[in-house]
This record gives C-alpha cells, sequence and structure tokens, in this order.
C-alpha cells in the first residue's frame, strides 16, 4: 500500500512545491520593485548598480586577476565583396583557445567602430548561416565585426576527444554540464563566458584597424546573456543590442520553461537582480533591447523591463539611449529583427542610417506606441518597412570559416584544456579550506547552517494519520508481521510531508530510525534485507520530504521529470535563484520530522539513515541536529571533489548546488562527524528480496 495519489486523497500535494517557489519569489520580486519605485537619485542608483556588480562578480567566482598574453593567430583570410573575413584564435586564458572571424570592410577608412558578436545556442557557433547575415550587414556598413564561438559551440566543444573523433556530451547539454562542476566549485561557467568576451574586446582594442572607443556588442538567446554580462563587466563597450532574452523573472517563472545552466544565476531573486537590472546596470550608454512577438522569453515581461528600465535612463536624462526593436516571429535573429538592429549600430557609430543589403524597420523608443505599430505591421499601413536594397548576405560553407585544421581546438593544439580542466583548478585552495578539526565542528555545523539556508518554522506539529495496516513478514520468521501506518503532516504552511510508520510485531524497541529514500517512502519493500535490520530494535520512519517520493511534484513542462531541462531541474533552479537549495528545503523537512518525532516521543533515541542521494540529506540533518544520536548511510556518492575533477562524470539535476564545496564534501564531513554522531556508511548488495505489503 503505502501513501496513494494526493496524499492518498487529502491533499492535491503535486502543486505545492511550485506554488511555494513561485510564492516566495514573487514576495522577493515585490520587495525588489519597492526598493527599485525608491530610487530617485543618480546616487541611490549607483548604490544599488555598485551592490548588484559585486553581487553577479563573487557568484560567478570573480574574474582571473591577470591577463594572460593572448598568443592571437590569424590562420587564414578569405575576401569577398568589399569586406574580408580573417580566421583568428587566441587564448583567454593558458590553454583556453578561443576560434573567431573577424569580419573587415575593404577600403574603409579607420580607425573602424567594431561589434563584438556573441552567438546563440546553435551548434555551428560563429557559422551558423542566421549568425552570419547579422555579421555581413555589420560590415557592409563600415563596421568591423569579430563573431566568437562561445564555449560548447562550433570550434570549441569541452567534451570533444581526439582519440574518437567526436564529442561525449551532447553540445547542447555542454553549457549545463560543465556549469555544475563550476557550481560545485562555488564558481560558475558565466565566469568564462563573461572572460572570453572580455579577452575577445582586448584583442580587438590591439588592432590598428579598431577605433577602442566604438566598440558595441550583440546576440541572441544565449547570445542575448553572453551580451548584457559583457555590458556589465567591460566599461569599454559603448553600445549594445541584446536580443531575443529580456523578460523578467516573474513572467518567466510563470512558463514553466527551464534554462542553460549559464543563465541561472544563484541567488539573483534574493539579491534583486531581475532582467531590467541587466540593462540598467549599463545606464546610461546606448542599449537597443531586440525582441520577436512570439518568442518563449515572453514578450509581456520584455515590455515590464522596458518600463522599469526607462525610469533608471530617466534619472541620467538619457531616455532616448533605451530603445525596443519588436519584429514579428518566433524566438531567432531572424531578417526582420537583423533589419533594426544594423542601422541602430550605424547610428550610433557614425550618426546616420546604414547602408547595405538589410531590410530596415522601425525601432520604437516607446513601449506604448507597440499597439500602434504592431496594427501597421500586420495591416501592411504606415512606413514601417522601406524598400530592400543591395545583394542579400550570403553566408559561407561552415568549413570555410573553420579557423583549425582538425575543427577542434581540442584537437588542434597539444597544449589545449577543457573548462573543467580549468575549474579543477580551484579545488586544492577549497579543500585546504574546508580543512577541519574536531574540535571545529561546531562552526562548521553552523557553516552548513549557512549554507542550507532552510526555512524557518517553529509551529507545533499535527499529524494525520490515514491508514494502517499489518503485513506478513517475507523470508524467514513468517509468523511474525510488521505494523504499518501512513501518515502526513505540515512542515512549514502549504507544504505537506508524510511517509510511512513501520514496526516490526513483538520487537523490543530502542529509538526511531527517520529513513529517506531516492524513490521514496513507498519503495521500502524493495529493501528487505535493510528493512530487516533497522526493524530489529527500532521503529521506522520511511519519509518523503517535499517534492519527493508520494509528495513529487507535478510536471511543469514536457520534459522528462528528472532529466536536464526537466521538472526537478526547473524547480531546483528557481529555488537556487532564490538562494535557498532544494536540498536545504528537504533537510529541514527531514528536521521538522525529528520535531514530530520529539513530540510525540520525547525520550526516544534517533537515528537518521539514507539510501542513495537521499543519504546526502540524511547526513546533514543528523549532523546539524544535535537530537539525532546516530546516522546511517547506504550508497552515498562517493565526493562533490571527485565529480569536478573527472571530465565525464554521471549527471543528475539535483548536484546543482552552487558552492557546497566552499563549505564541505562528503568525505571529510563523515570523517569528522563519524565519532561524534556514530556515522556508519556502507554499501548494501542488491539482495532482490522483497517485503510484501
Amino acid at each position: 500500500m503505502g501513501l496513494g495519489p494526493f496524499a492518498s486523497g487529502y491533499y492535491d500535494v503535486e502543486t505545492q512545491l511550485p506554488s511555494y517557489l513561485l510564492r516566495r519569489s514573487l514576495e522577493e520580486i515585490k520587495r525588489t520593485d519597492e526598493e527599485k519605485r525608491a530610487i530617485d537619485s543618480i546616487v541611490k542608483f549607483e548604490e544599488r548598480r555598485t551592490r548588484l556588480l559585486h553581487y553577479f562578480e563573487e557568484m560567478i567566482g570573480g574574474l582571473p586577476l591577470v591577463k594572460s598574453p593572448l598568443h592571437a593567430n590569424c590562420t587564414g583570410e578569405l575576401e569577398r565583396d568589399g569586406y574580408k573575413i580573417r580566421k583568428i584564435v587566441f587564448q583567454s586564458l593558458p590553454g583556453v583557445y578561443v576560434t573567431a572571424n573577424l569580419y573587415l570592410p575593404i577600403g574603409a577608412a579607420g580607425p573602424l567602430p567594431a561589434v563584438l558578436f556573441a552567438c546563440g545556442h546553435i551548434e555551428a557557433g560563429k557559422a551558423a548561416p542566421i549568425y552570419q547575415k547579422v555579421c555581413i550587414d555589420l560590415v557592409r556598413s563600415g563596421m568591423a565585426v569579430l563573431a566568437v564561438d562561445p564555449i560548447s559551440q562550433g570550434e570549441r566543444m569541452q567534451g570533444y576527444v581526439p582519440e574518437l573523433g567526436r564529442t561525449l556530451v551532447r553540445w547542447h547539454a555542454e553549457h549545463t554540464y560543465l556549469g555544475l562542476q563550476c557550481e560545485l566549485a562555488g564558481s560558475h561557467i558565466l565566469r568564462y563566458f563573461v572572460w572570453d568576451l572580455i579577452r575577445a574586446v582586448d584583442y580587438l582594442c590591439e588592432l590598428e584597424e579598431i577605433d577602442s572607443s566604438r566598440i558595441g556588442v550583440t546576440g541572441n538567446s544565449g547570445g542575448g546573456i553572453q551580451t548584457l554580462m559583457a555590458m556589465m563587466m567591460d566599461e569599454r563597450i559603448a553600445a549594445a543590442a541584446p536580443c531575443t532574452y529580456i523578460t523578467s523573472r516573474e513572467a518567466y517563472m510563470k512558463t514553466g520553461q527551464p534554462q542553460d545552466g549559464e543563465q541561472i544565476l544563484d541567488g539573483a531573486i534574493a539579491a534583486g537582480m531581475d532582467y531590467d537590472d541587466y540593462i540598467t546596470l549599463f545606464a546610461p550608454k546606448p542599449v537597443l533591447i531586440g525582441a520577436v512577438e512570439s518568442d518563449f522569453f515572453c514578450l509581456e515581461g520584455t515590455l515590464d523591463s522596458l518600463a522599469k528600465a526607462k525610469k533608471v535612463y530617466r534619472l541620467f536624462g538619457k531616455e532616448e539611449n533605451i530603445e525596443l526593436a519588436l519584429a514579428k516571429g518566433t524566438h531567432s535573429y531572424n531578417d526582420e529583427l537583423r533589419g533594426m538592429v544594423v542601422p541602430w549600430f550605424a547610428e550610433q557609430f557614425f550618426g546616420k542610417k546604414a547602408n547595405g543589403s538589410m531590410e530596415k524597420f522601425a525601432v520604437t523608443k516607446d513601449a506604448e506606441t507597440l499597439t500602434r505599430l504592431t496594427n501597421e505591421q500586420a495591416t501592411g499601413t504606415g512606413s514601417l518597412r522601406e524598400e530592400k536594397r543591395g545583394v542579400p548576405p550570403v553566408p559561407e560553407r561552415t568549413l570555410t570559416l573553420q579557423c583549425t585544421g582538425s575543427g577542434q581546438v581540442l584537437g588542434e593544439f597539444d597544449d589545449a584544456v577543457s573548462i573543467q580542466a580549468v575549474n579543477a583548478r580551484r579545488l586544492p585552495q577549497l579543500k585546504e579550506d574546508n580543512a577541519r578539526t574536531n574540535k571545529e565542528t561546531e562552526l562548521w555545523k553552523a557553516e552548513i547552517r549557512q549554507w542550507l539556508n532552510m526555512p524557518v518554522c517553529a509551529s507545533r506539529i499535527y499529524l494525520r494519520s490515514i491508514h494502517s495496516s499489518r503485513a506478513d513478514r517475507s523470508g524467514n520468521n513468517k509468523d511474525e508481521a510488521y505494523l504499518k501506518e501512513d501518515i502526513f503532516f505540515f512542515s512549514e504552511p502549504d507544504i505537506t510531508v508524510g511517509g510511512t510508520w513501520v514496526r516490526r510485531e513483538g520487537a523490543e524497541l530502542d529509538g526511531v530510525t527517520l529513513l529517506v529514500l531516492d524513490e521514496g517512502a513507498n519503495a521500502i519493500h524493495m529493501e528487505h534485507e535493510w528493512m530487516e535490520l533497522l526493524t530489529a530494535n527500532s521503529q521506522v520512519l520511511a519519509f518523503d520530504p517535499r517534492g519527493t517520493g508520494a509528495f513529487r511534484s507535478r510536471a511543469v513542462n514536457g520534459r522528462g521529470f528528472d532529466v536536464m531541462f526537466g521538472t526537478e531541474y526547473k524547480l531546483g533552479c528557481d529555488a537556487r535563484m532564490l538562494g535557498a537549495p532544494l536540498a536545504g528545503m528537504r533537510v529541514f523537512d527531514l528536521l521538522r520530522a525529528v520535531d514530530y518525532i520529539r513530540q510525540e516521543q520525547p525520550e526516544s533515541k534517533i537515528r537518521i539513515a539514507g539510501k542513495g542521494f537521499a543519504a546526502i540529506y540524511a547526513l546533514l540533518a543528523g549532523i546539524i541536529d544535535d537530537r539525532v544520536d546516530s546516522i546511517e548511510l547506504v550508497d552515498i556518492p562517493v565526493s562533490f571533489a571527485d565529480m569536478v575533477e573527472t571530465r565525464f562524470y554521471k549527471y543528475d539535476v539535483r548536484l546543482h548546488m552552487h558552492g557546497v564545496l566552499c563549505c564541505f564534501d562528503l568525505p571529510e564531513l563523515i570523517e569528522a562527524f563519524r565519532s561524534e554522531k556514530s556515522i556508519r556508511s556502507t554499501t548494501l548488495p542488491d539482495l532482490g528480496a522483497v517485503i510484501r505489503f
């Protein structure tokens, strides 16, 4: 038996965790909006800007302190009608090779303005035809363009194995796969995206053809967030056009859509950083927000962020410096959007509209005119669209733009290293910082609590008992039986948790075991051998924290529940942006179960036991709660550090624990508390026997 759907019909538990996370997020967003409304001077805004920039740089683990030599090299050049393309390779960090195409107009009087092009999530990176068109239109308008392959795209696949001639990680998963390793070490994959772009600007500034005072940046989708990060972190950027990315936290959270690893900023909601802040941290420099009407980065959020950003630009007397380009279509840097962005850059850098092959479309400075403009587009009235001029841009074949002979930097250069290897270099210092002795365990407990950032609730627990039964034991001693009771209670307002009490009939009890399993309390029938041991002298409460087992959340999108970008991933990301990891919420639920046990049995000894990933929750709860006498762990993951040091590790969405290695790793934690908490860690064989309920 066990708890049935909807807590055996008592509560709709499938909606509680998504609703809880949304409610907490909206509370934080409301608080942030009130703070923003109170900003009525440049001085107050600058205080906020300084705080948010500090938060961001700290969150990504800081930027490298030293700029190593770029060792830039041109590996080939193409000449086309009116422009040329140089194939460039440089090193953003020692051994971290970056491939790029530099577009230069032929015969243009220099020094030239330049636009850094950041590629969105397309496997071909800089060679994607839709991106080439933007670069060609920009160069035909008299600007230099540097199109850079991001990490895990184009010629920079981080999972590439030269001996096999292929990558072992799907390219569209690499950002999140690598990002998890960065997060564990207290860093962020954005650290490397940002640094690549900063070094790309360094390269442009070294060229005699380039005017370093006129450098812009643009990109869409994943290239949109790269654009925003460059705007925030490099003061040399003079104008920017982030496209098909700007929305708002509130609007996007409600969609249930996930985001790639580089788009999840740990603690961003708690810190008060929303999408409009990405823009205003660039104020009062000129910015064009590129958007399309039918984007999954919903337009409602775009308009909201535009209105909030305009208020900040108004403080500087530069409201005209923020504009919106709204094109028809779905998520892409399409022809219409390109026809808005390219003339805008020409106007910023030359003070005139661009000539060339692009189609010209309207750009509006006022969100209130959008309804009129959209109607004019639909009916064909108005002057939104000028006659197309010149020859349409003709993209090159991917191979033609290739900067390396092998097609991948990790297969080209003997000293090339992956981002994983660079990130792993942080581990020795983290291990040294985390060295502890048993005399310091109280401090360590406090640090663990701080990292978990658990909810706060100490109200009395009112138990709901919903089903009791007696079941024969399988295997030996069939004349004995298990007594079973299904229960649930509120861990905090609107969060129900619970599980199953199991007691061996006739056993002499010496305490309570709080048991947590990856598969949930209803899977205890698969743990025959272990349950025999646990119930020999204790009652067992097989328990499901929020979002697990019988309290598992409903699907919030169409992907698999516990796969990358699925429900567990999406909810985990929402929690991370709150600065409150799901691990902390689930450990809190275990502590509330301890509250319940103490409330009902004040004198009982309490043991916590966990298996698999759930053993991590059991370990942390048992360590920080002095009421727990012992901890039993089965098949607990070996080490977070191992996952960072191993190039190809086994991915699990529950592992997205930002900064965990800045606080602890599992082997050191177990060893430090082994005696104090009587920790026993084992690996049980799969005996295949079951308990029949």
